[in-house]
């Protein structure tokens, strides 16, 4: 590599290094991520409000936790078919809502008299903050409820509610002014899963059926929560479906994007609406379950007879630039994504006969251990991909590891030596392929500039000498080669475990984050994140430890990769990167060993 190749590589490596920066400082000034506040309407006051006896006891009619601006999801302008309610001239006015709370040791639902719907969710052994005095995560549904009925005549009314003495169950009721009855039953059992039993009769038997032309039940909207940092193609936010006959999970949120734009084209207008609304997968096409979720939490609502198929709705962020330019188009930037099974029409209840739905709906972290119990897949929104079968045996030993040693920073460092341990015979033999190939490289050249005007004949004689002193020209690359699937496995699993959410090791506060040290405070809005560039500093080590093997030039491109690695690492979640400066270590280790037996067996042969 000359001097202006050189230069111009030097000069694209710091702009990969100071992108975030450069967005931060131009970009987002034209494309804030902030979303813009909305206002919201807080029920009345109660009785018990205004005593400030109100808590989260069972039956207790208390309005939920309002949310801050900046947490407050951005209203479609322009949806596209909008999810309806159907009210009758029978149903009496809406009255405000008694709230009715189930809890086990794991958990808090709340759900509402009105539609006796979800609208939120407190997890109990998660924090919302990395403090240790935080509150628990809730899962707001308030904007848009789940276990809501859409499109049904007489189901979104006020319903009456009990739980009972355990906290464990809760019944609703509710007759309509035209004789129908409601009858929803949610039991809670020991984890996160709730089990639905949803009936529905004529309560006077004169009264004439009543057709239901598509009716919907929704699961409630999820956002990213506060102070998550997102990775550049991975998208956390997003909806996922399972079809009968043998079909894998569908992951929607990487497609939802380009909905906006399909939807722009198709409408023709000059920027993509603020929510878009999908039927996945195809219309016509029946689902087992749909799910809802983001990086650490999801909603899996699975009806014992499927559902005909399923909607999925995403709203995105709006720019403030837009109020003031209408030709302006903002990148997307999904903000809400929800969805909503869709059952078959027909009569609501046929005389004499009942409407009776059964269904298993799981709210809660997406966790490995709890999901593996559910059935028909749904472990699989965890996204392990490819390598999921690795993925999965490298977090079960990791969470054994952190059962023997409570800190998962040491975990993930007994792990990596374990790993090491095992590819321990491979990697030896790679090292010592390669020393021998180091040896002949003098013989290597010679062939080189005897034959540069013929490369055939070159390569010919290569590959005898190679055979010759029996050296395998890739035995240095396997032991690479072979580690590259757990890499991505460990990768794939590290980036969303929320094993790892909060976890602190050493300096390191948050696992599942970069460090982020000195935040703020360094010039340029730079923070100082130290295991990446102690990752760059044992890369190099270990490149001058390697036996120098192969093409001149090539070696000069891979004095480059440390600081590649380095850009690709720098805001990598820490503990995916205390992995790979573990792995550098101990290889390091490795080499020096087999270099002292080595220089042993010369001084003592």
């Amino acid at each position: 590599m000359n001097r202006k190749d050189a230069i111009i590589v030097a000069a694209l490596v710091a702009m990969l290094i100071f992108w975030p920066r450069i967005d931060r400082w131009i970009v987002r000034q034209f494309y804030p991520e902030r979303l813009a506040p909305v206002e919201r309407v807080e029920p009345p006051e109660t009785a018990a409000e205004e005593d400030g006896t109100a808590d989260r006891a069972e039956g207790a009619n208390v309005p939920p936790p309002a949310l801050g601006p900046a947490e407050q999801p951005v209203p479609p302008e322009e949806p596209s078919e909008p999810m309806r309610d159907v009210a009758t001239a029978d149903d009496e006015p809406e009255r405000a809502p008694q709230f009715f709370v189930l809890r086990n040791a794991h958990a808090e639902y709340r759900f509402s008299s009105h539609a006796a719907a979800l609208v939120s969710a407190r997890l109990l052994d998660y924090r919302q903050t990395p403090d240790d005095d935080s509150d628990p995560v809730e899962l707001d549904f308030a904007e848009s409820p789940a276990l809501a009925w859409k499109n049904v005549p007489g189901a979104a009314g006020d319903f009456e509610g009990e739980v009972s003495s355990d906290g464990r169950t809760l019944s609703f009721e509710r007759r309509t002014s035209a004789g129908w009855r409601i009858r929803r039953r949610v039991e809670l059992g020991e984890s996160y899963l709730l089990r639905v039993r949803e009936e529905w009769s004529r309560a006077r038997a004169q009264e004439p059926p009543r057709r239901v032309e598509a009716p919907e039940l929704t699961l409630g909207f999820m956002t990213n929560l506060p102070g998550e940092t997102l990775m550049r193609g991975a998208a956390f936010l997003g909806v996922d479906t399972l079809s009968p006959g043998g079909e894998k999970v569908r992951h929607w949120g990487a497609k939802m994007p380009a909905w906006f734009k399909e939807e722009m084209a198709s409408k023709g207008g000059s920027r993509p609406p603020l929510s878009v609304r999908r039927r996945v997968p195809d219309p016509g096409r029946p689902v087992d379950w749909a799910a809802v979720k983001n990086k650490y939490f999801v909603q899996i609502l699975r009806p014992e007879n499927g559902a005909d198929g399923a909607w999925a709705e995403a709203k995105r962020v709006c720019f403030p630039t837009e109020e003031a330019d209408p030709a302006f188009r903002p990148r997307i930037q999904v903000a809400t994504t929800g969805a909503a099974l869709l059952f078959p029409s027909g009569e609501m209840a046929p005389e004499g006969e009942s409407l009776v739905w059964e269904m298993e709906y799981y709210v809660g972290p997406k966790k490995y251990d709890e999901l593996q119990r559910l059935r028909y897949h749904q472990v699989d929104v965890m996204e392990f991909g490819m390598w999921g079968g690795i993925g999965k045996v490298l977090l079960r030993t990791l969470n054994l590891l952190y059962g023997a040693i409570p800190n998962y920073g040491v975990a993930i460092i007994l792990l990596t030596i374990l790993i090491r341990v095992m590819f321990w015979p491979i990697t030896h033999k790679g090292t010592q392929s390669m020393k021998r190939m180091q040896e002949i490289q003098p013989l290597v050249n010679e062939i080189r500039a005897k034959y540069k005007d013929n490369p055939q004949r070159q390569q010919q004689e290569i590959m005898a000498l190679y055979k010759e002193h029996k050296v395998n020209p890739l035995g240095g690359c396997l032991p690479m080669l072979i580690q590259i699937p757990v890499f991505i496995a460990l990768f794939v699993v590290l980036r969303s475990a929320i094993e790892l959410r909060f976890a602190s090791f050493l300096w390191v506060r948050d696992l599942s984050e970069p460090e982020n040290l000195l935040a703020g405070r360094l010039p340029f809005g730079l923070s100082l994140n130290l295991l990446p560039l102690i990752m760059t500093v044992t890369q190099v080590w270990q490149q001058k430890l390697s036996p120098q093997t192969g093409d001149p030039s090539q070696r000069k491109m891979m004095v480059f990769m440390p600081v590649i690695m380095l850009v690709f690492f720098y805001n990598f979640a820490s503990g995916l990167v205390l992995y790979w400066t573990t792995n550098q270590c101990l290889m390091i280790a490795q080499q020096l060993l087999q270099r002292r037996t080595r220089t042993a067996r010369r001084v003592h042969p």
